[in-house]
């Protein structure tokens, strides 16, 4: 990873508001450090002091003051878009989400400023590394960090798999958070590592799997109970995730 700029304490009024609608170029890792608000997926968040967002080199950017005067701390740079870095911590992009520890990452940031200025033949090395600390401190430290309305996602996900039969749509289920679709399935997949249409599939085959090896039902009946649109769609699905047809499913389980 390569540093392009930092800042620390940085002061703003409460007016201050960043617009950039196809972001800055490089990586943006930002802590607001008082009471912010964040446009995400076309949605207004506001969020709490010591919370964090990670944005992708050209994602877009609209963050600011929440009626308060502003002040966070920030680093721009550069990665390979290969580096397994990100997925093995689980860090999420272009979702604030509570800093994972406050005096990890406030000491990192301290340590990364001062290697950013030495000119020393190990510098690019120990920036490297300091800015993965950095990231681990802010993001990655500790328990994952929960995407806001955690708590409402974690009850809807025991909701799909309690009862799948039920009809579950992007549009209905984001309305149950009062969120806009696009930005409930951001949060979906950043708590969750899927996204909830996979989810929502997933729980509907493993009943139908349980209908086929225990009950004597059609295929045309399990599929109304579990909620498919129709028969067809049914089989498509199931297939598609258990690489076998319905009755063939029925007969493996059988044989068993």
């Amino acid at each position: 990873m390569k540093l392009h700029a930092m800042g620390i304490g940085f002061r703003h009024d409460r007016w201050f508001h960043i617009i950039r609608p196809e972001g800055s170029g490089d990586n943006l890792l930002l802590v607001f450090r008082t009471p912010a608000f964040v446009i995400a997926d076309g949605e207004r968040v506001e969020v709490p002091a010591e919370t964090a967002i990670l944005y992708k080199n050209t994602a877009p950017q609209d963050y600011g003051a929440a009626g308060v005067d502003y002040v966070n701390d920030w680093a721009h740079f550069e990665c390979d878009e290969n580096d397994v870095f990100f997925e093995r911590l689980n860090i999420p992009f272009n979702v604030p989400v509570p800093v994972g520890s406050v005096s990890g990452a406030e000491n990192a940031f301290r340590l990364l400023k001062l290697e950013s200025m030495s000119d020393t033949p190990k510098s690019r090395e120990c920036t490297d590394l300091l800015l993965r600390l950095l990231i681990a401190q802010t993001l990655g430290a500790g328990e994952t960090p929960s995407a806001p309305h955690s708590e409402g996602l974690k009850r809807l996900r025991a909701e799909i798999y309690g009862s799948p039969g039920e009809c579950y749509t992007v549009e209905n289920m984001a309305a149950r958070l009062s969120l806009s679709p696009s930005y409930f399935q951001t949060l979906y997949r950043a708590e969750f590592g899927v996204s909830c249409y996979e989810d929502v599939l997933r729980a509907k085959t493993e009943l139908a799997e349980y209908y086929l090896a225990n009950t004597l039902m059609t295929v045309r009946e399990i599929s109304g109970l579990c909620g498919f649109e129709n028969d067809v769609h049914f089989m498509r699905q199931f297939r598609r995730r258990t690489g076998m047809t319905a009755l063939e499913y029925r007969r493996s389980v059988s044989r068993e």
